[in-house]
């Protein structure tokens, strides 16, 4: 199903790297110092994957000017330290070499600011592999999954906005996959088009892909490995 394909775009946290200690623990940095320390004991890593300001809100029942406020200390932290707080995960490095040899473009489709993603991927040198990073911006601006991904293809020349409208080359679409740990992934990919591929190894919560279309599971990324193999 995948053997064809020329554009591969990842999501980053728990698909590239483990973000565990870095988001977590800058989240309980953010809670307590805003007052919502009782909060902060929980296990937060249902947090990784969608914009913070909604995880935000969801735990403290506050609205999005608060949410905001959290999100600017919990960068306090994460911008010094938890940005570097991560682990990539085995055998990825190894993918991105083999899937760069092969031909194929590569993007990264994150919700995090792009200026964050970039710092990580430096952190394992792996960001030669990449021709388009797409991220959010820092002021919250296009955060949804949905977006960046648009604007992910845009980059790779095989989308187009026109007079606020996505137009997306048919052709190229057919041959391009999303690779994501999370079902705002899966489902982005499948809204524009793409083939979609879960790993397991990630951050979904349980029962997070029911009734999600979801085209091959991935329980690591040597199992992702096998997937792609390109016709030369």
């Amino acid at each position: 199903m995948f053997r064809d394909n020329k554009y591969v775009i990842f999501d980053l946290d728990g698909t590239i790297t483990d973000p565990k200690v870095g988001i977590t623990t800058s989240a309980k940095y953010a809670l307590c110092e805003m007052g919502y320390g009782h909060l902060a004991d929980q296990d937060l890593t249902w947090m990784i994957g969608p914009p913070l300001a909604d995880t935000f809100m969801k735990i403290t029942g506050c609205d999005r000017k608060e949410a905001q406020l959290l999100i600017d200390k919990y960068r306090e932290r994460y911008s010094v330290k938890g940005v570097h707080e991560n682990i990539i995960y085995p055998g990825i490095k190894s993918l991105l070499e083999v899937l760069k040899y092969s031909g194929a473009k590569l993007a990264i489709a994150s919700s995090k600011p792009t200026l964050f993603v970039e710092q990580i991927l430096d952190d394992f040198n792996i960001k030669k592999y990449f021709d388009v990073i797409q991220g959010s911006d820092m002021a919250g601006k296009h955060v949804e999954k949905e977006d960046v991904l648009t604007f992910a293809l845009v980059k790779l020349g095989i989308a187009k906005i026109e007079k606020q409208t996505v137009i997306y080359d048919k052709e190229k679409i057919a041959k391009a996959t999303m690779v994501g740990d999370r079902k705002f992934d899966a489902i982005a990919a499948k809204k524009a088009g793409l083939k979609a591929i879960a790993v397991t190894y990630g951050y979904a919560v349980e029962g997070e892909w029911e009734n999600v279309e979801v085209d091959f599971f991935a329980s690591s990324p040597q199992e992702l490995m096998t997937q792609f193999v390109f016709n030369q």
